[in-house]
């Protein structure tokens, strides 16, 4: 491909040269570099690419891409240095031009908010899947195409993934892409460019402010990405409904228990065998039943019906496709165990994310223990505000590591113990190890719940990362004591 078909010449700044070349791929990770690549240079979180710029004309680079005063500060190299309004927009722009603009003709739908991305996007996802529509998925759990499943590596792909894959999909015949965004893919520009059909706002609460600084900041984040949506779903019940509403430049819809609310939860009922409720909305009187636990999967299963709605389907047509909803993985996913106590698996690894997941447990039994941590190089003031939490609605709670990365086990768990003034908690720095006790100590009717991991199969520590599952840990303990 044609450097003039990447980078159009009315995008660059400076200098204002004739240049064209064929070229290799558009890269920003200089690792990856080879002859005849062009190399954007951004400027991470941790590191810069401008570390590397001096060296990218020995890996054989054509050019590079940098920001205003990219070129001054970059000085005397033996390869064009094309500045540009923006590089992250520009390198988003780069790879959808190289994939062929794959996601023209493509109904995107994308769904942020701090919790329930995941499983808003797969109940969506399983709705238009059972109503026939040939439906991909990009989330934190997998990555869907047609038959194919693989494991994902980030919730909102870069664009060097997300457009190859856009362009796979688009080839297999999907015609509809439902995508998790991330508030940081959506602050690095990763999804510029892209016109939704409709955007899912979840809620807000507090999370990766050690990313975004303060909580303004992570807000308009994800008030922005409605700049994109012809239409806005919103939760009608969180604090910043109304904001992200005004944010939107489309048709604004808002979904939850609020009677004011285009698509309003009525009669809501949960309990061991599920979820049940009637969505009302101007057409419609939706009766809703989903066997999954959990009673903020009420919102959740209501924000996918909700946008079913929006995307042209009849109540007939979603009635039948609700009975095909399940827990995404890691999603309060209760295991099948030979046992007479419950375990569930759960990603909550915020105070909002952990306190609705107790909330919904907390009923179904008379002891109630949750074992969790939280991740380092992390805020670290969300720690004490999750002790706070887990010691007012568990009876238990077992404090052990989670992705401790850098930092200290021990720190971590000493953050965490600040919000905490009960004496109901022990710690465990291994977690392993906290989880075979667990185990081993569990009642008759008692509900542990193993909270922070979901569906990862790893962990991260200063060593870096290795293998590690709680399903099989529970599985080999649970096959020992047969």
């Amino acid at each position: 491909m044609q450097f003039s078909h990447i980078i159009r010449p009315e995008e660059i700044l400076f200098p204002k040269i004739p240049f064209d070349a064929e070229i290799g791929i558009p890269q920003s990770d200089f690792r990856k570099l080879k002859p005849g690549d062009i190399f954007f240079c951004e400027d991470g979180f941790h590191e810069s690419g401008f570390s590397y710029v001096a060296n990218a004309p020995e890996k054989g680079a054509l050019a590079v891409i940098a920001p205003p005063g990219g070129a001054e500060r970059i000085g005397n190299i033996p390869i064009p240095v094309f500045e540009v309004e923006n590089v992250r927009k520009s390198y988003a722009l780069a790879w959808s031009r190289y994939e062929k603009n794959p996601a023209d003709g493509l109904r995107l739908i994308a769904i942020t908010g701090t919790n329930g991305k995941t499983s808003v996007s797969s109940f969506l996802h399983t709705l238009l899947s059972a109503s026939g529509i040939s439906a991909g998925l990009i989330g934190t759990v997998e990555y869907t195409s047609g038959e194919s499943h693989c494991p994902s590596s980030y919730t909102t792909p870069p664009p060097d993934v997300l457009y190859p894959m856009l362009r796979e999909m688009k080839n297999k015949g999907i015609t509809t892409v439902v995508m998790e965004a991330s508030s940081h893919a959506i602050a690095q520009q990763r999804l510029y460019g892209l016109q939704f059909e409709t955007a899912v706002f979840t809620g807000l609460s507090r999370d990766h402010l050690d990313y975004h600084k303060t909580w303004e900041a992570y807000r308009d984040t994800k008030a922005s990405l409605f700049k994109q949506a012809k239409n806005a779903l919103i939760y009608h019940n969180d604090a910043q409904a109304e904001y992200m509403g005004f944010s939107a430049t489309g048709s604004v819809y808002y979904y939850g228990r609020n009677p004011e609310a285009d698509f309003h939860i009525r009669l809501p009922q949960c309990d061991s065998g599920g979820i049940r409720y009637t969505l009302h909305s101007e057409k419609d009187v939706l009766p809703v039943f989903v066997p999954v636990i959990g009673n903020f999967h009420i919102e959740n299963s209501a924000a996918a019906i909700a946008c079913a709605y929006l995307e042209g389907l009849d109540g007939k047509t979603i009635s039948q496709a609700v009975k095909q909803l399940h827990s995404p993985t890691g999603r309060m996913e209760k295991l099948d165990l030979p046992t007479d106590f419950s375990v569930y698996i759960d990603y909550a690894h915020s105070p909002d994310a952990m306190k609705m997941a107790l909330t919904s447990l907390r009923p179904l039994t008379k002891k109630l223990t949750v074992l969790f941590g939280a991740g380092g190089d992390r805020d670290r003031g969300k720690r004490p505000e999750m002790g706070a939490v887990a010691e007012e609605l568990a009876d238990l709670v077992i404090l052990t590591d989670d992705n401790p990365r850098n930092e200290s086990p021990c720190d971590i768990l000493d953050d965490i113990e600040r919000g905490m003034k009960k004496t109901n908690h022990v710690r465990i720095e291994n977690r392993e190890k906290a989880i075979i006790r667990a185990l081993n100590q569990a009642e008759k009717g008692e509900i542990l719940l193993l909270a922070g991991k979901g569906h990862e199969n790893y962990s991260i520590d200063k060593n870096g990362k290795h293998a590690f599952s709680e399903k099989e840990i529970i599985k080999k303990w649970a096959t020992a004591i047969r």
